[in-house]
């Protein structure tokens, strides 16, 4: 087979998987030995961020490079027609598209009325440069999925039921496509989109037999209630089943690749577009800045020889810098239109003279009104993350939360209020600001601190 001048790419990622819920991020809950492996061989953003912790949101960023405001604000909100992709640029690029699983960037202005996500037919004009998709808008039910799409050699599917668990299934079906794009000169890139571990947390039984509730260890910051505390360990029982399914189906990718002897010539990342709170700080699912809800696993692996092995690196990679990324990788042009930070130099192990300080994260539109409860979403806000180890975030004029994430890392001691760190929340909001403003986002921020507010109320400005 000729060597391609382009390594083959495939993304691997599943919804609300936070990012310390693998074992090599030192979780002893679960074992992930094959995403470890991936680590071992690879680089592992250990601190990589959901910069809009909420589905919709982040898959619009995902896919197009564009920060939400600017592409797909809310949950269930469509993008854009017009907007190019990921998977446009690739396939002008010359690389054979695919996308398998959960897409969710469909809006429910497509749904066409029917009663379910699962069953909403997501038009082909609409999945956005791909030459094969086989997914569904949004299902919350991996034991009853259904899928709907079209193949690379133009065969429209109707919607059909997978015969087994979701993400079982979905990656057999990768692994079908991946064995007839083996032998090609052509590059693929392809992407494993999988519902779980999102809710409900379940897995097939050999996997959920693996975990009790009772066995749960909780994080620190989840509240001494008791029943509260129950609930959240029946939870992640189920979660953690759910994470080490995936994981065997990560390996089950990897050795396909060696048997077929394309291993080498392709890049493996995985990740997940938010994570899950289960408890911490008194709050489930996601949508806040909180650290269980804003961090992901970002691991960049697989044979292509180019890449940098057994690296950690504190780099902020955000949502908006995953399609830079990976053109990158790919060796291929990033649109101007993808302002994020292409991080492929650092997964190649070159020296970089600058890399982004902070990321910056916001919730545009809770639209907790049309999901009908409000347990993880209020209102709107806006935050950062520093590469140093702070983060702060506030709701329209008002501020909410700061952390020295270096000496509190789960996040116990909120410093927002505490006029000793008057002068460390200002430099915060004066760097949001900033990204707020180059961003062309909209967004009422505090009226800031200064020194004629401190002395008004008998306090001294504080110097670092």
């Amino acid at each position: 087979m000729k060597k391609q001048n382009h390594p083959n790419v495939i993304w691997i990622f599943g919804d609300q998987h936070r990012g310390q819920a693998l074992s090599c991020m030192g979780n002893t809950n679960l074992r992930t030995p094959h995403i470890d492996k991936m680590a071992e061989t690879g680089v592992n953003f250990t601190r990589a961020v959901s910069g809009s912790p909420l589905c919709s949101p982040f898959r619009g960023s995902l896919l197009s490079g564009l920060y939400p405001h600017q592409c797909v604000p809310g949950h269930d909100c469509a993008m854009a027609d017009g907007i190019v992709t990921l998977g446009d640029v690739l396939q002008v690029a010359g690389y054979s598209t695919a996308y398998f699983g959960k897409w969710h960037v469909d809006g429910l202005e497509n749904r066409g009325g029917v009663s379910r996500e699962a069953f909403q037919t997501v038009s082909k004009p609409r999945r956005r440069g791909f030459d094969t998709w086989l997914g569904y808008e949004n299902n919350n039910s991996p034991w009853d999925c259904w899928l709907h799409g079209h193949r690379d050699d133009g065969t429209d599917v109707p919607h059909y039921l997978l015969d087994g668990y979701e993400t079982d299934c979905l990656t057999e079906l990768l692994l079908e496509h991946v064995d007839r794009k083996a032998q090609q000169e052509r590059p693929f890139f392809a992407v494993l989109s999988v519902q779980p571990p999102h809710a409900p947390y379940v897995a097939p039984e050999e996997w959920m037999q693996r975990h009790s509730a009772e066995d749960v260890q909780l994080r620190p910051n989840v509240p001494p209630v008791e029943s509260y505390r129950e609930e959240r360990k029946a939870d992640l029982a189920g979660y953690y089943s759910m994470i080490e399914n995936l994981d065997w189906n990560v390996g089950r990718v990897i050795d396909r690749l060696v048997d077929l002897d394309i291993y080498k010539n392709t890049v493996v990342i995985f990740f997940s577009d938010h994570g899950d709170m289960h408890g911490s700080q008194g709050r489930i699912y996601k949508c806040t800045p909180w650290e269980e809800s804003i961090r992901i696993p970002f691991i960049v692996s697989g044979g292509y020889s180019e890449l940098s092995r057994g690296q950690k690196t504190d780099c902020l990679i955000n949502h908006i810098d995953m399609a830079p990324t990976t053109l990158g990788l790919c060796g291929v042009s990033v649109p101007e239109n993808m302002t994020g930070f292409d991080y492929s130099c650092v997964i190649r192990g070159e020296a970089v003279e600058h890399v982004p300080d902070s990321a910056f994260l916001q919730l545009v539109d809770p639209g907790w009104g049309d999901v009908g409860y409000a347990v993880d979403r209020d209102r709107p806000w806006r935050g950062i993350v520093t590469r140093d180890g702070w983060k702060f975030a506030a709701l329209e004029h008002q501020p909410w939360v700061m952390y020295n994430l270096n000496e509190d890392p789960y996040e116990t001691i909120n410093l927002v209020f505490d006029f000793r760190f008057a002068e460390k929340r200002k430099e915060l909001q004066m760097l949001l600001e900033q990204w707020i403003a180059r961003t062309g986002d909209e967004f009422i921020l505090p009226e800031p601190i200064t020194g004629t507010y401190l002395k008004h109320h008998g306090l001294r400005e504080i110097s670092d």
